[in-house]
């Protein structure tokens, strides 16, 4: 190998030594968005975070298609799929986040993935905990609609599901197609493929900054 190749091949070496997981994240709700940000947030190579922490009480059942093409087992908690998937960086906490319990969170990021019926209370009670300990945190702003554009926003100036919350401070960033259940149109797994991409990019770029 020339000198030229040898400190070349030896400067990238270098580069990729300070390219690794860093920075931790909470994904709260391992539904069928909560586990594909997981799954992508998984598949980062070179970055990424280095823990993720899962919280939701639910078991996977049948209809929980997802999870079981990714190997998960009907009756299982669905966190502790997820940790069993990549128990080094993966932490399945088997309990929902509620008011009383905000004191798990943890991390540089909170992604909201929380849904069914009205979960505006507990969504900003999050915020207000996440705001106060330096937390960033990306939520949903809709994930229904069969061929919707997916949209990032701070959620103070979007339209949509995330104008009952009320916010009034800018830095919670909302992904979604901005569509309600009352518009009568399905959740297809191209939509929520598309909201985790989008809310794990804005996830990187946090942790990007460490």
């Amino acid at each position: 190998m020339h000198k030229v190749e040898r400190m070349q091949r030896e400067n990238v070496d270098d580069l990729e030594k300070k390219l690794i997981p860093k920075g931790e994240v909470s994904v709260i709700g391992c539904g069928r968005l909560g586990i594909r940000v997981v799954m992508d947030l998984l598949e980062v190579h070179r970055g990424g975070a280095q823990k993720i922490y899962v919280f939701d009480n639910a078991k996977i059942d049948k209809n929980d298609i997802i999870h079981r093409k990714y190997g998960g087992e009907v009756g299982e908690y669905k966190v502790k799929f997820a940790e069993r998937f990549f128990s080094d960086r993966v932490v399945g906490v088997a309990e929902n986040i509620t008011l009383n319990n905000l004191n798990l969170i943890k991390g540089d990021v909170a992604i909201v993935c929380i849904a069914g019926g009205d979960t505006a209370p507990i969504r900003k009670g999050i915020l207000k905990y996440c705001e106060k300990n330096s937390i960033k945190t990306i939520g949903t702003n809709g994930v229904f609609g069969i061929d919707e554009k997916v949209k990032v926003s701070d959620a103070k100036y979007a339209n949509g599901p995330v104008q009952y919350m009320n916010i009034k401070e800018e830095g919670h960033i909302v992904v979604g197609t901005g569509r309600f259940i009352r518009d009568g149109e399905p959740i297809t797994p191209y939509t929520l493929d598309e909201i985790s991409k989008k809310m794990v990019i804005e996830c990187l770029k946090v942790l990007n900054k460490k």
